[in-house]
């Protein structure tokens, strides 16, 4: 297991090693390191492994000991203090200023007719180094959102644009203080790779920002997915297309429908209203999902099937998850931080491993090798696990009797994508560096289903069917496509 600590470091020789020994001599390990002096001189985040969960409590006990988890750093600054409409709410505030000897150079505020005021104060404070204290007080007792922030020498003081981005993700999302921030942490994390490959770090708070945008601004009344519908030998096939997120494959014979795949959990709601709406009796059916793989934007229906149909790759990293293992996309470092990202907004849940039932595993070292079949409607579906080029676990299903291929994100049709979904596309270069574990064993897999499913119906992971009339192979098309995990 691992925790995130958020030093306040003193800005000279020695500051790392009385944390690196603490940490140590506690029995915790560093696993990652981010820390800029021209960007702050005090705050340095340390990621640290342990086996036992008490060792985290007696490191920050030792960092608290010798102040680096407390004091700060600013200069000036505009915010705004939600405080009870009541007599003399605003005066224990007044006292916190008064303490550090702050200037109040703005102030505004008025009865809005609710139970509270917004108190706007634009705050000058002579010593930086007193700003976190200050703010820190007044946020046990009111919410505090930092409107503005003046930069001195053109460095901007991490105290203050964390707690800004925090508080612009916690009103967006609705997240509670640890929710906000494990968001800090990890837009930190997905920042100090780009530093380091000589790219702007900060671009990447306003790509977050982005992302959670457009995920909520497209829920609601506003959630517009691409339907259509095509019969398919003697069923019906029903295509969801959202604006972000996987195609879902819903197959039905009017008693028992198949679900591939299913979106992003936040839509689950929305997805299952238009499932009832396009398919009568949709409630009373049986409903069995089959997971191409384990990424978030694949799982949303999973918890209103009756059965689900997984890989053994894909059923371990659930059960990784809930024994406290890192998943597969958190093994890997790069894309680690933007999994977890992507979990809080679109509010993923943890699906741990009941129902789910493993169709087979793979035993060979082939591009795909078979592992198992399951029947429905009469017919036989077989799933074929792939070499994990995308994510271990990814799987392909095959019907040959109807012509069907489902291909999950082994292949994709970008062509084929909705003006949103480019749009949304459009945001993850930034944040990661490629959405597959091995980009030459993927290439392998598209090239394979090309090779092998000529004049069949291809259902992409993301995209629209397609049919391929021979065998076609495009040794330009590109898998690493910017599509979210």
């Amino acid at each position: 297991m691992r925790r995130t600590f958020v030093a306040r470091v003193e800005d000279r020789a020695g500051s790392f090693l009385k944390a690196a020994r603490i940490i140590g001599s506690n029995g915790g390990n560093i696993v990652r390191t981010s820390y800029n002096r021209s960007v702050d001189s005090r705050t340095m985040f340390l990621e640290v492994s342990a086996d036992d969960p008490s060792v985290f409590d007696r490191i920050s006990e030792g960092l608290g000991d010798i102040g680096y988890l407390e004091d700060g750093d600013s200069n000036a600054i505009l915010i705004s203090i939600t405080v009870p409409d009541v007599p003399n709410a605003i005066v224990p505030v007044l006292e916190i200023l008064s303490g550090f000897d702050v200037n109040i150079s703005y102030l505004n505020a008025q009865d809005n007719g609710t139970p509270v005021q917004h108190f706007k104060m634009a705050l000058h404070i002579d010593d930086p180094s007193m700003t976190k204290g200050v703010l820190d007080r007044i946020s046990e007792l009111y919410e505090v959102n930092i409107l503005d922030y003046e930069m001195t020498d053109k460095v901007l003081d991490n105290t203050v644009f964390y707690m800004k981005f925090s508080s612009s993700m916690r009103d967006l999302l609705s997240l509670d203080e640890s929710m906000s921030r494990e968001m800090t942490i990890c837009s930190n994390a997905i920042m100090q790779m780009l530093d380091d490959r000589g790219e702007i770090p900060f671009i990447t708070f306003d790509y977050v920002r982005r992302f959670a945008e457009f995920v909520i601004s497209h829920g609601g009344e506003a959630y517009s997915p691409r339907i259509s519908s095509d019969t398919v030998g003697d069923l019906r096939m029903h295509i969801i297309e959202p604006p972000c997120g996987s195609t879902v494959y819903a197959l039905e014979d009017g008693h028992s429908v198949l679900l591939v795949d299913g979106g992003f959990p936040c839509y689950t709601g929305l997805t299952t209203d238009i499932l009832r709406r396009e398919i009568p009796g949709f409630d009373s059916m049986e409903k069995v999902s089959f997971l191409t793989h384990s990424d978030l934007d694949h799982v949303g229906l999973v918890r209103i099937s009756d059965r689900i149909m997984v890989s053994g790759g894909t059923y371990d990293d659930f059960v990784s998850e809930v024994s406290g293992r890192p998943r597969y996309r958190e093994s890997n470092p790069v894309h680690a931080p933007y999994y977890r990202i992507s979990a809080i907004i679109v509010g993923y849940v943890p699906l741990g491993p009941d129902r789910m039932e493993v169709i087979g595993r793979r035993v060979d070292g082939d591009v795909y090798g078979r592992i198992g079949s399951f029947s429905m409607f009469g017919k036989e579906f077989v799933a074929y696990e792939g070499n994990g080029g995308h994510v271990e676990g990814d799987t392909i299903l095959v019907c040959e009797s109807l012509g069907l291929v489902f291909t999950g994100d082994d292949y994709i049709d970008i062509k084929g994508s909705t003006r949103e979904q480019r749009e949304f596309n459009s945001l993850a270069p930034y944040l990661m560096q490629s959405v597959n574990t091995d980009s030459s064993k993927a290439r392998d897999c598209r090239l394979y289903i090309e090779h092998n499913f000529p004049g069949y119906l291809v259902c992409p992971g993301h995209g629209h069917p397609l049919r391929f009339r021979s065998s076609q192979v495009d040794e330009h098309r590109v898998l690493d496509v910017p599509y979210v995990i």
